[in-house]
């Protein structure tokens, strides 16, 4: 399965990827709004998941999601952090 994720955060990105590649999963990091909307429009028969940060410093996950959602039916889910 293929996972795109979406995050600024490099701690928070390594992480989850680390953490998905361990249990199997093929991942594509995309650090921001622009990359991201790039591969979309690209690539997003390779991708059945797209993680994504809600808060990026040039764009939304949100606006991603309805991008994606646009294009092909795929899973969508959020991340946000607080504090």
């Amino acid at each position: 399965m293929g996972i795109l994720l979406v995050e600024d955060d490099k701690t928070i990105a390594l992480g989850l990827e680390y953490s998905l590649q361990q249990e199997g999963y093929a991942t594509t990091h995309k650090a921001d709004f622009v990359s991201a909307q790039e591969y979309i429009e690209t690539s997003l028969e390779d991708i059945q998941l797209c993680v994504f940060d809600l808060s990026l410093p040039d764009g939304s996950g949100y606006e991603l999601c309805k991008l994606v959602k646009q294009k092909k039916r795929r899973s969508c889910h959020f991340l946000n952090r607080c504090g």
